[in-house]
């Protein structure tokens, strides 16, 4: 053989193993591409899940957060139309006889707590001669003053040591707050 032909069969060789090898070579570069394109890829899509997770957690949080802010004030509506409602109920009761008893068992529980007979008892300018008629019924000495009030009374030693604060703002306030403690320990 001449060299003429050894070089030309040694190029037919590597150009034959070149050819075998090619398909196997161009599928392992693509592997690699694709690989590294899925990680690069995959990465971001963690990225973006963990991005979208956040999002939604947060958009929940506020969701939470706005429907509790707007549940407490539909209470706190609730519970003024509550009070308001009491106090037109008080006004439209003025003068009935459960009125009285109601005002009548006011004052004599205040007047057992001060432990004296000798009180000055405030009320509403509205109620200022029923409780006068009251005073004089269980023989209580002492005066009626008249205080911006909307109901009840507040019944005080004369001296002034004790007092007794049974108006209608007082008992409605007391009230409620075991209606909120109730309302919000029911929704937390």
């Amino acid at each position: 053989m001449s060299l003429f032909e050894d070089l030309i069969n040694s190029k037919i060789r590597e150009l034959e193993e070149l050819r075998q090898n090619l398909p196997v070579d161009i599928e392992s570069k693509i592997r690699r591409e694709v690989d590294a394109a899925l990680s690069k890829f995959s990465a971001q899509i963690t990225n973006v899940e963990s991005e979208v997770t956040l999002e939604k957690e947060r958009i929940l949080y506020d969701a939470v957060v706005e429907s509790r802010k707007k549940i407490a004030e539909t209470y706190e509506q609730l519970l003024k139309d509550l009070i308001e409602a009491v106090y037109n109920e008080v006004d439209k009761a003025r003068g009935t006889e459960r009125y009285i008893k109601f005002l009548t068992s006011l004052i004599e529980n205040a007047v057992n707590y001060v432990q004296s007979r000798d009180v000055i008892i405030y009320t509403s300018p509205k109620d200022r001669g029923v409780v006068e008629t009251i005073a004089r019924s269980l023989g209580l000495t002492g005066i009626v003053a008249e205080r911006d009030i909307r109901g009840g009374v507040i019944v005080a030693a004369k001296d002034g040591s004790v007092a007794v604060d049974y108006s209608l703002e007082t008992l409605l306030a007391n009230k409620l707050d075991d209606l909120k403690h109730l309302l919000y320990s029911e929704t937390i």
